[in-house]
Order: structure tokens, then C-alpha cells, then sequence
């Protein structure tokens, strides 16, 4: 057991350029127990590139302590100390920043579809110029969120922020509930950089209602099963704005191995009507397991015809997913096939317990990490 803790953990910290000398608090603190399902070990036999899943999440900050603080306040737990400033080769090799010093943070939050945790890497640059995203709206071009889900009530952690001074709800025409003193179904809320975070609750059944039956995150994805909250509170779902639906699939189901239902687009308006939202709701395995976390892209009607901003790896407000592969070269190769750009120089990276490149997207530029555990 302790040698696949070191193997998951390991791999995620020295594929992102994370100092190892922390690796013992990271295996103290997060303590994975886990058991890598047969079906992950089958696809690692036969050779042929796969994508196992969602790892993590990353997320580019402009002041870390600021950031663990609120993040810290919404249940994610710090994995030992973050780094010092330091002028990483790996880590910039795997961003194509060249040069610059960074910092790290590794946090951990509870999965909503599983036991194992979920990792959420934060990291600051400085010493070079950085773009601040952090006036994206939700509906813009690149922009994304992460979803949690909650027990009972948002309001808590809502009061929780705003005891800190942290609480930011932006202007969605959204209504959660909560004003008439009743539970907060679901609430966005921005971080100290503006990314969006969408709390939903799992609302208790009223006394004398039969009990919500839960839905299984780990079938087929379509309209009707996809489970929005999970068997418990924690890390739910990461979702991106993009420009194309059909093309956005090509990559994410068709290249990275997604489970999404059959896309149909939406009808034209009826007069007077508004131009309706595309959601393509569909879920990937969470890395090690056999329980699926959602991945949103979301297409918004404004957007139509629109470039997506020139954003850098470094900049503020960055945000990617990182997915855990076999035979990275193949999944690296069928994704650059598929119009993926390479961000990490010279293509894939050697690092100290594996092998990692970060990607664009063929469709909007989101970026995605590709990393491979050393055997």
C-alpha cells in the first residue's frame, strides 16, 4: 500500500515540479487509501496510450498565502509546506517559462464520487510579466470553475468567507435560494483571483419524504444519470467555456477518451426567444478509481464568432486539468494529431518520477496536463 501511495502522490509531485523533499509530509497528510481498480491495470498491460483519468486540478495565483487561506476556509487541506521561491528547470520546461521563479502549494479536498482526495496544485510566478485574468466573467471565452459540492446548506461557507472578508458572489441572475431563510441550494462564489467557484448542496429530504436515491458515478454518462452531486461533500466537477461543441468533443471524448452523451444542438430561437447555452455534461474517471468526476464545456451564444484571449501559462488566473496517462507518447502523439498545442518545451518532460507535457486544446486553448508515473 504504501509503495502505490508513494506512486500516486510521488508521481503528481515530481511530474509538477514540486520539491520532493516535502514527500513525507504529503504522504503523512493525505494518507491515500486506495486500491487501483483491474480495469486500470488491464488498460496499463496492453500497451496502447490511455488516458485513466482526472489527477488533478491547477490553478495560477497572484499571492499563495491568500489563496491557501480562502481555499483552506472551503475544507481543502494544505499537504505539508508549500515550496520556496525557486527557478525550476522541470517546472519550467513543463510551463515554457523559461527563467522565471515560482512556488507551490498542494491541497487536498475530499471527493465527491470516491474515497480517495482529490489534488489541487496552486502555484505564483514572479520575476516576469503576468497578465490578470481575473476580470473574466463566467460566461467569457477561457474561463472555467471548479464545482463543490456541499452538505446540507451554502450559506455556511458563505459565512465563513464573509467573516474573512473573502466573500465575493458575482452578478449571475442566478438564484440559489437562501432569502427567505431557507437553505442555499447553490451559490458561485470567486476566489482572491476572481476564478469561480460554484458551491451546490445536497439538500436533506423533508421530514417524512422517502430518501433521494442516489445516482452511480460509474456508467455511461447520458442527460439522465449524470450525477451532479456525488455520494458526499467534496470536489464535484471542473468545467471550461469553449467555442465549439463538436469540435471541443473531437479532443475531450474522442482524443482524451471522455464519456459524453450524443451531442444535439440546440434549436434556433423562437421569436423573441434568446439564443439558449450548450452544456456538454460529461465525466471522466477520477485517476485510480472507478468513480467518475464530471468535466462541463460549456458553450455560451454570445461567444459565437469570438476569439478566445491570448493567454500565457504563467499568467493570473490560469487554471488546467491534469490527466493521468499510459504511453504518453501515444496519447501525446494522437493529440497532437488532433491540433493540440504543445506549451511545455521541447514536447514531453523528463521528470523525477515520470514523464509530464502541458497542452492547449485544438478547440478554445484550455490547457491540459498529460503525466505519465515512472513504473
Amino acid at each position: 500500500m504504501m509503495r502505490i501511495m508513494k506512486f500516486v502522490v510521488g508521481a503528481v509531485v515530481a511530474s509538477m515540479g514540486i520539491r520532493t523533499t516535502n514527500l513525507g509530509q504529503i504522504l503523512a497528510t493525505v494518507a491515500f487509501a486506495i486500491a487501483i481498480p483491474t480495469t486500470v491495470l488491464a488498460q496499463a498491460a496492453d500497451g496502447e496510450g490511455k488516458v485513466l483519468g482526472i489527477a488533478f486540478v491547477g490553478h495560477h495565483v497572484s499571492n499563495l498565502e491568500q489563496s491557501i487561506k480562502f481555499y483552506e476556509a472551503l475544507d481543502f487541506h494544505l499537504s505539508g509546506q508549500p515550496s520556496e521561491w525557486q527557478v525550476d528547470p522541470v517546472v519550467n520546461q513543463l510551463g515554457g517559462t523559461p527563467g522565471a521563479e515560482s512556488r507551490t502549494a498542494v491541497m487536498t479536498l475530499q471527493s465527491s464520487v470516491s474515497d480517495l482526495p482529490f489534488t489541487f496544485l496552486l502555484r505564483e510566478y514572479r520575476g516576469m510579466e503576468r497578465k490578470d485574468w481575473s476580470q473574466l466573467s463566467s460566461s467569457d471565452l477561457l474561463s472555467s470553475h471548479i464545482d463543490l459540492t456541499v452538505a446540507d446548506d451554502c450559506t455556511p461557507a458563505m459565512d465563513k468567507l464573509e467573516a474573512m472578508n473573502m466573500l465575493k458572489v458575482p452578478e449571475m441572475g442566478l438564484s440559489g435560494g437562501g432569502g427567505d431563510g431557507g437553505p442555499r441550494r447553490f451559490v458561485f462564489v470567486q476566489d482572491p483571483d476572481g476564478w469561480f467557484v460554484e458551491l451546490f448542496a445536497i439538500i436533506p429530504p423533508k421530514p417524512g419524504d422517502p430518501p433521494v436515491e442516489p445516482k452511480v458515478s460509474n456508467s455511461t454518462a447520458t442527460n439522465q444519470n449524470i450525477d451532479r452531486l456525488g455520494k458526499q461533500p467534496g470536489f464535484n466537477h471542473y468545467a471550461l467555456n469553449i467555442v465549439d461543441p463538436v469540435k471541443a468533443l473531437a479532443f475531450y471524448e474522442n482524443v482524451l477518451g471522455g464519456d459524453y452523451p450524443d451531442y444535439t444542438p440546440q434549436p434556433a430561437p423562437a421569436a423573441g426567444e434568446s439564443p439558449r447555452m450548450a452544456m456538454l455534461n460529461g465525466w471522466f474517471p477520477q485517476a485510480t478509481t472507478a468513480n467518475n468526476l464530471r468535466y462541463e464545456l460549456i458553450k455560451f451564444p454570445q461567444n459565437e464568432g469570438k476569439q478566445p484571449p491570448e493567454q500565457v501559462f504563467s499568467d493570473i488566473n490560469i487554471n488546467y486539468a491534469g490527466f493521468q496517462v499510459v504511453n504518453i507518447d501515444d496519447v501525446y502523439a494522437r493529440a497532437r494529431a488532433a491540433g493540440a498545442i504543445t506549451v511545455s518545451e521541447g514536447g514531453i518532460v523528463e521528470v523525477s518520477d515520470g514523464r509530464a507535457v502541458m497542452l492547449r486544446d485544438p478547440d478554445v486553448g484550455g490547457f491540459v496536463a498529460l503525466w505519465e508515473p515512472a513504473q
